[in-house]
């Protein structure tokens, strides 16, 4: 996979600040939690064989993020509610 293991990280965090922000609190704990789940991830990619499987499971949490409801409302919810119920 060629995005590599931080890039999926940072679209999480990306996201979910928006969306925090979207929905009337900002909330700066994200953005640390972000920062602090990259340097990890960067540190983990190093053993052999790793990185393929942190990017994939970025990959994965990112989607999740995106149409699971873990914030109310979801990104998902809020980008339909932006774009007029695509």
């Amino acid at each position: 996979m060629a995005s590599g293991v931080i890039v999926p990280v940072m679209a999480i965090t990306g996201v979910s600040f928006v969306n925090e922000w979207y929905n009337g609190h900002l909330d700066l704990k994200i953005p640390v939690a972000g920062a602090v789940a990259a340097l990890i991830g960067a540190g983990l990619s190093q053993i052999d064989g790793m990185a393929p499987v942190l990017t994939a499971i970025g990959w994965l949490a990112f989607v999740g993020l995106m149409i699971a409801p873990v914030q109310t409302p979801s990104p998902l919810a809020n980008l339909q509610k932006i774009t007029g119920g695509l």
